[in-house]
């Protein structure tokens, strides 16, 4: 999920599983206009969606463990 707050130039992703959050901020020079740019930043550390569900790169391990020993 993410959370825009223009008021403060910001852009908030936050894993649906465990609620962390991962923060860009106009002051620090992020894009946050640029959802995609933010969301590839992101996917480089490991964040994925599924089935509309984002996940921080903990619950994405955690999850693909899971899928893991069902097989």
């Amino acid at each position: 999920m993410s959370t825009e707050r223009p008021t403060k130039s910001v852009l908030v992703f936050q894993c649906d599983a465990c609620f962390d959050t991962r923060e860009f901020s106009k002051a620090d020079g992020d894009p946050v206009g640029d959802y995609h740019a933010c969301w590839n930043v992101l996917r480089g550390e490991g964040w994925t969606i599924d089935k509309s569900e984002h996940r921080c790169d903990d619950c994405t391990l955690i999850a693909k463990a899971d899928r893991e020993r069902r097989v």
